[in-house]
């Protein structure tokens, strides 16, 4: 008789344990879910063309960089520079502030120290609005 007090007594306690389970999970209702972030990443933030072109001048880069008609000739040309579906204003970011990420011979000198925050994705935006021809 012990063995079928001890089942009985076993059944007993898995049920209780299961009703007190599905009973905790009907009051919890279902998961919580997360809210969305709602800061844009820099690189996606609202881009002020004319503030990077202002950022572009301010920084000397027309005396490497020709564009158009204007700037130097010791570093590439910038005339459709965004033209290239790859030179998206991220890309531009990272490229300017370290160029040796993208590029491991690059002699241009990185402007990340120089160059932060808004000015930075400005500078970056004005770059990607480049997509005239190269003459």
């Amino acid at each position: 008789m012990t063995n079928s007090k001890n089942r009985t007594l076993l059944i007993s306690s898995l049920m209780l344990a299961t009703s007190a389970f599905v009973l905790s999970a009907a009051v919890a209702g279902p998961p919580k879910k997360k809210p969305a972030p709602t800061k844009k990443p820099a690189a996606v933030a609202k881009l002020d063309i004319a503030a990077g072109k202002k950022t572009y001048e301010a920084n000397g880069c027309g005396g490497c960089h020709k564009i158009g008609e204007e700037g130097g000739s010791n570093g590439p040309e910038l005339t459709a520079v965004g033209a290239d579906a790859k030179h998206t204003p991220a890309w531009l970011a990272v490229h300017v502030g370290n160029p040796k990420k993208h590029k491991e011979d690059s002699s241009m000198p990185g402007y990340a120290d120089k160059i932060k925050g808004k000015d930075m994705t400005n500078l970056a935006g004005y770059l990607a609005s480049l997509k005239g021809a190269k003459k």
